[in-house]
This record gives structure tokens, sequence and C-alpha cells, in this order.
């Protein structure tokens, strides 16, 4: 991406003020300009990414790509900046929507009500610079639609996930590993199969105190009412999907200094502050 040229209008002002405690961070002026110029599709506008998409909205970035077909629901009040009891059953696309307008109304938004799907999976990734995909995990193919095309185009899909009151976060990017290596969920396995599986990979490296005995009890709930989600370990999976999208964008250069790239999978970040652990695994030692 070629260096913006700052723009001097009223309305650009106006973003720049908005914006302006991000700039000591990423290069001043210029490169919140840079921001402004990115292009983020959100997949999912659950509890990591409706909350994922407003903080990009609050961050600068000036194009995002949402989808997501499900409702809002009672049990979506404990995690979603979106759900309250007056948002209760409409679309969670249209409450994503309304939340990011109100914070930068001249943001361009592209929307796909249907959720991604093999029609419009293209469409949805076109110009985009990075992939948030918070997807339910239960739709194993929309997971599956996406990456397969992220790969194609060769864009990088950052996802967050709760597990247990921690969270694990993974970024795909090429051929090496793929989302399907890493789940391979086939279109007519029962639930339970399907769950099985599910969490065989999402809770690779799972913390101790998510005994057998525990698991089972989890797995009960999620077939009988939903995944078991812990409302505040949201916030950590915003925290790094945004943070690493950014020092990726900056490539790993903050005030002078270069960082650690973000792992890429096999390789997983775990985090969980009920343990105080923070870590880099490797989803293939077992």
């Amino acid at each position: 991406m070629s260096a913006p040229k700052l723009d001097n209008t009223t309305s650009n002002k106006q973003y720049l003020e908005r914006t302006q405690r991000n700039h000591f961070f990423i290069g001043d002026e210029l490169g919140q300009q840079r921001i402004k110029e990115l292009k983020i599709g959100v997949a999912g506008l659950g509890g990591m990414g409706s909350n994922i998409a407003e903080y990009l909205a609050r961050l600068g970035v000036g194009s995002l790509s949402l989808a997501d077909a499900d409702t809002i629901d009672l049990s979506n009040i404990n995690r979603q900046v979106i759900a309250n009891l007056s948002t209760l059953g409409k679309r969670k696309i249209d409450a994503s929507i309304h939340e990011i307008k109100n914070i930068d109304p001249e943001i361009q938004i592209k929307e796909f009500a249907d959720g991604v799907t093999k029609e419009n999976v293209y469409e949805f990734i076109k110009d985009c610079d990075f992939i948030v995909d918070e997807i339910d995990v239960f739709p194993v193919e929309a997971h599956q639609i996406l990456h397969k095309a992220c790969r194609e185009k060769n864009i990088p899909i950052y996802s967050a996930y709760v597990i247990g009151l921690g969270v694990h976060f993974y970024k795909f990017h090429g051929n090496e590993f793929t989302f399907e290596d890493f789940l391979d969920v086939g279109p007519n396995e029962s639930p339970q199969d399907k769950l099985d599986k599910i969490i065989d990979s999402f809770m690779s490296k799972r913390p101790e105190y998510l005994g057998i005995e525990n698991l089972n009890e989890y797995k009960k709930m999620a077939l009988k009412e939903g995944v078991p989600i812990f409302g505040p370990s949201c916030l950590l999976g915003h925290t790094i999907v945004l943070s690493r999208i950014l020092c990726d964008f900056l490539d790993c250069n903050l005030l002078g200094t270069q960082l650690p790239k973000t792992p890429v999978m096999p390789e997983f970040v775990k985090v969980d502050l009920m343990t105080l652990e923070i870590s880099v695994e490797n989803y293939l030692k077992k």
C-alpha cells in the first residue's frame, strides 16, 4: 500500500480528531490515514465478531464487509455489544451496522445478511486486507468455504474462541496448515460426532480445570442449550485479534520497536487469566 496523502477536508479533520489518541502508537496522522484505507471482513457478528467490528470502526478502519444471518436472543446479552433488551429479535447485522454508523457515519459497509455462502464468499472477501472469522463453531461448512476462498486470494484469517475461562487465538495464512487440517468435519456427520471433533480441535491444550468430568458436562450443555461461553472472556479475544491485525499491518513495528510476528497455525496463542497463563502452543504437538 502506497503512502496516503494527508487530507485537509473538514470531514477528515474530524476523523483525525476522533482517532487522535491512537496516533502516538501508529505513526501519527500518516499511520492513521493508512488505517483508514484498510478493508476488513468480519464473518459472524456474535460475542467476538460484533465487538471486533465495532472496535475496527473506533480504530478508524474505513471499510468493512460484515456477514451474519442470525438474530439476537436473550442469551447473547452476556457478551455482545449489540445485544440488549431493545434489540431482541433484530438481525445481528442490522444492529451491528446501526452501532457502527453511530461511531462513524462515513464508514463504508458491505452487508451480507445471508452469512457467508458459496454464492457470496468471493464478493465478501473482495479487496479485503484481512478477514476475521467469528462464525459459530457448528456451521463448519461456512468456515471451510471462507478459508478456501481466502487461501486462493492469499488473505490472512484471524479468529479467537473462548476456551473455558480463557481464549485461543488462531491465524491461518497459506496452505501449509489449513482450517481443514485443523477441523475436518463432513456435511453428513451427526451433531454428536461433529461436536466431538470440534472439542478435539478447538480444545487442544485446554486448561486443566476442564477435566474429563467437566468436559462431559460441557458437551451435554453444548448439545442441549448451546456452547457455554463466559462473557468476559470474549474481551480477551477482541484485544488479541485487533492488536495482532494492527501489529501485522504495521509489519510488527510499533514506536520503532520490532515486535514478535503473529504465530501462524499450527502455532496459536493461548491466554487464560484465571490461571495467569499466556503461551504460544503448537497444535500438532499434543
